[in-house]
């Protein structure tokens, strides 16, 4: 069963599940109802799978600000008394987990999967995307949403632990490996699953691979995070 907090008008779909730091996990399509992975991460931490209204299981008005994540993921900590939290989304969620990330302190990291976190979409891309007739307005509206935020500046500036990550058989991973130097230099953990599909290194996977690649990133968010707190002290 889903939970719901409501925004603007509109309710907003999550599932919760396991106690201890808050994982937001941005979900953008209703089945599976529980991303594999969640059941994994519940043993250590306390995750809500949200959908953003206009995706999902939320409602889908025909008029809503389609780019407001950051204040939907709010609402939903808000309505479950979480304070800080980590976010992490897979592919098209990647860039939703950002403009959540960067529209409040109260976000502590950031993982981006699947999705090069600077210069996508590109142009080109998005003028494609304008001109697809079967693309949700939802989807639409979010992208140019997102699209007008200088996300090399956007990132630089957010100071929680920060995790880019793709599969090697993934064919953005050229562009991704391209973005690695400037990745690091923002302060991004930069890793690469040998091997993995856009498929297999993604939140959806429920096997081994899948696990694997959530247990490493986790470990690298403990990770940042400790030195950060080192350097803090």
């Amino acid at each position: 069963m889903y939970e719901y907090a409501e925004r603007a008008g509109a309710r907003i779909a999550y599932r919760a599940s396991g106690s201890g730091p808050a994982v937001v996990l941005i979900k953008n399509n209703r089945r599976p109802p529980d991303l594999p992975i969640a059941d994994w991460l519940a043993q250590r931490f306390r995750v809500l799978q949200i959908h953003p209204v206009g995706f999902g299981a939320s409602d889908r008005p025909d008029e809503y600000d389609f780019g407001s994540i950051g204040d939907q993921v709010l609402t939903v900590l808000d309505h479950q008394g979480i304070d800080q939290f980590a976010v992490w989304g897979f592919s098209q969620p990647a860039c939703m987990s950002a403009m959540a990330a960067r529209s409040t302190d109260r976000a502590t990291a950031l993982v981006m999967g699947g999705v090069p976190p600077i210069g996508f979409p590109t142009e080109a891309e998005m003028g494609r995307m304008e001109r697809e007739p079967r693309l949700p307005r939802p989807a639409l509206e979010f992208w140019r949403s997102y699209r007008a935020h200088d996300w090399h500046h956007e990132l630089r500036l957010y100071s929680g632990a920060k995790v880019a990550y793709l599969g090697t058989a993934d064919p953005a991973i050229r562009r991704f490996r391209r973005l690695k130097p400037v990745l690091e230099g923002i302060g991004f953990t930069y890793l690469e699953f040998d091997g993995l599909t856009h498929s297999t290194c993604g939140l959806g996977d429920a096997s081994a691979d899948g696990r694997r690649v959530a247990r490493t990133v986790v470990d690298s968010l403990i990770s940042r995070s400790a030195v950060q707190a080192g350097r803090g002290g």
